[in-house]
Order: structure tokens, then C-alpha cells, then sequence
């Protein structure tokens, strides 16, 4: 087994390895990013993506670079930890360190047979010069879906709030409880955001659990606008006030109520219904490490005629809050609402 620090290297050297393993007629993997605080998500991302080729490097960003797309609190370990720590894993082969907010450099001279991303990705969300670079190597794309609750986001969160960081069931109640209790305590609204898009296989669990909450008789009479589209998004954005930034966020979701649904059609079902709803939204992001900020809309009139417009949604659909979402870029910290004279224990 080659030693940790031997994998560690620069990217002529990087280079001449490719070279090597070339002649031995093996294939190679390149995977990138910051890997700031390695987690379980990490390790078992990479063991697939090592699955993918003979050989696998990792691109790791810079502490600079990490600084630039995460913001001033990170990196929490330093780029020459973090290399050290991937090239102890068995299925890391090399390391290089790159400094940019992308890994173009890199891929000028290393030319890999997969590229492998996390499934927050697709092959067109991807920059468009690294694209370029990979598709001009005839790499094949694999976007390797992320283990649920693993992020360094949502555990840098828990940590720094007093909460625990995720653990493994054991067919007891106790961590799968506190886990549940920590997302619910930690959850904050977040209106900066990372330049990263958010998969669908995020918004798509997001909603499910939106669509989870319990409703009026069971009605459900909510519908869900997912804001992929950036112009729509700043569009709706400008309606709201305090929600501008909105315009800056990866995506959006806008909650509406159909009335016709409602039970007994009354408004006020449909207000409690679409409300459960957002909060399990709010948490299902937090718990994936993402960020949210509940902006309201009904019963403001102008805003809900003008989002209804926007949608192009009929007299009956109510426009109740739109919610941004997207990776985080800030991190405020955990805060506690809790009121003992907001309790009346009736005995």
C-alpha cells in the first residue's frame, strides 16, 4: 500500500503519474472538491466513485478557493490535513491541491476516462469550461447520489449549536429522536447562498416531505412551484420586499393553496394545511443541509395577485409563501424561542 504523503502531489507530478498508470493500461477517475471536515457521506461517495476506474485522484480546492466559495469561516481544516486525510483512504490513489474556485487547471493536463460529481450536479449545471475540458477528454460523467444527513454544513451546524452529529441507528428511538430534535432546534432562516445548484433529487425528497404534513380531512390541498427558472424567480422576487434576494438563490419554491380542495372550501383549512406543509419543508432542507427562508405572500393582496399572474394560476390558487432555498453561505446560530410564559398547564 503506498504510503498517505506519497499520494500527495503536485500537478506535474500528477501528471507523470497519469502517464504511468496509462502504460499499464489502467483507467483513471478524477473526482473534486473541498472535503472540509471528512464525514461517512465522504468516504462512501468516494469508495463509488473509486469503483468507477483502476485509479482514482482527487482535485482538492485550496484553503483559499474554499474560502471563496464558502465564505470566511472556511475552510475548518487546512488544505495540506485535508489531502493528508483523503490519501489515507484506500480508495483515494492521488492528490493534487488546486487553488481557483474551479479546477480548470487541472483538467488542462490531467484527462481522466470518468468524471465523478456529487448528485447535486448534472452534466449541465456543470461549469461550462470544465465541460468543455472533460467532454474534449471523452470522460464519461457519473453523478453519485449523497448519503442523507451526511454534510459538512448541517454537522459544522449541530456542532457549533451544542447538537450531536449524525448517528447511526441501532433500533433504539434515543438518536433517531435527539437527530430529529437537533434539525428542529438548529433550523435558521438563510438568505445568502452558495453559486452550487441544488439536484433534483434534493427538491423532489424535499417535497415529499412537505407533502408528508398532516392536512384537514386529508384534502391536501396544496401545490408546489419549483423556481428552475431564473428570470421567473427574479420576476417573483421583485413582488416580494423583503424577499429580493430571493432573485440570488439556486431555486425557489412557491406554495400555493387550491381552494377547491380545501375542506369544506374554506380558506382557513387551507392556510393551516399549506403551513404544516412549509414547516416540514423548512426542516427537510435543514436536515439535508441546505438553507431556506419562509417568505410570506397571502394575505398580502397585491402579492398574491401578482405571483398568481406570474404563474399563470387561476382565481382559485392561492399564492401562500415562496420559499428560497439553496446551499448556504452563512450560518447563524442557534437561538432558543423558547417561552415559559407562552405555557398554561391546565390541571
Amino acid at each position: 500500500m503506498t504510503a498517505p504523503e506519497l499520494k500527495i502531489m503536485t500537478l506535474d507530478q500528477a501528471v507523470a503519474w497519469q502517464t504511468a498508470i496509462r502504460r499499464e493500461h489502467k483507467t483513471l477517475a478524477v473526482t473534486n472538491g473541498a472535503f472540509d471536515l471528512l464525514h461517512r457521506g465522504h468516504v462512501e461517495y468516494l469508495n463509488q466513485a473509486a469503483a468507477e476506474a483502476d485509479a482514482l485522484l482527487v482535485a482538492v480546492n485550496s484553503d483559499a478557493s474554499v474560502k471563496q466559495l464558502k465564505g470566511p469561516e472556511r475552510p475548518l481544516v487546512g488544505e495540506q490535513d485535508r489531502a493528508m486525510l483523503l490519501a489515507s483512504l484506500q480508495a483515494v490513489s492521488a492528490v493534487v491541491i488546486f487553488n481557483g474556485p474551479k479546477p480548470v487547471d487541472v483538467f488542462s493536463v490531467i484527462h481522466p476516462d470518468v468524471y465523478v460529481k456529487g448528485g447535486d450536479y448534472t452534466e449541465d449545471s456543470l461549469d461550462r469550461e470544465e465541460h468543455a475540458l472533460l467532454k474534449r477528454a471523452g470522460a464519461r460523467f457519473v453523478f453519485i447520489p449523497f448519503v442523507a444527513g451526511f454534510s459538512t454544513t448541517s454537522i459544522v451546524r449541530r456542532l457549533r449549536d451544542g447538537g450531536s452529529a449524525p448517528a447511526a441507528s441501532h433500533g433504539t428511538a434515543g438518536p433517531a429522536l435527539n437527530n430529529a430534535l437537533d434539525t428542529i432546534f438548529c433550523r435558521r432562516s438563510v438568505r445568502h447562498y452558495q453559486l452550487r445548484p441544488v439536484a433534483d433529487e434534493h427538491l423532489v425528497a424535499i417535497l415529499q416531505a412537505a407533502m408528508a404534513a398532516p392536512s384537514a380531512c386529508a384534502k391536501d390541498p396544496w401545490q408546489f412551484h419549483v423556481l428552475k427558472n431564473d428570470g421567473l424567480r427574479t420576476d417573483i422576487a421583485a413582488v416580494l420586499p423583503n424577499g429580493r434576494f430571493l432573485a440570488q438563490a439556486p431555486t425557489g419554491i412557491v406554495v400555493c393553496g387550491d381552494l377547491r380542495r380545501a375542506h369544506g372550501a374554506e380558506l382557513s383549512y387551507l392556510i393551516q394545511d399549506c403551513a404544516a406543509a412549509i414547516e416540514n419543508l423548512l426542516l427537510a432542507v435543514s436536515q439535508l443541509g441546505l438553507g431556506a427562508c419562509w417568505l410570506g405572500v397571502h394575505p398580502r393582496q397585491d402579492r398574491v395577485d401578482a405571483i398568481r399572474q406570474l404563474l399563470k394560476q387561476p382565481a382559485e390558487i392561492i399564492p401562500i409563501a415562496v420559499i428560497a432555498i439553496g446551499w448556504p453561505a452563512e450560518h447563524p446560530p442557534k437561538r432558543s424561542r423558547y417561552r415559559d410564559d407562552a405555557i398554561h398547564w391546565e390541571v
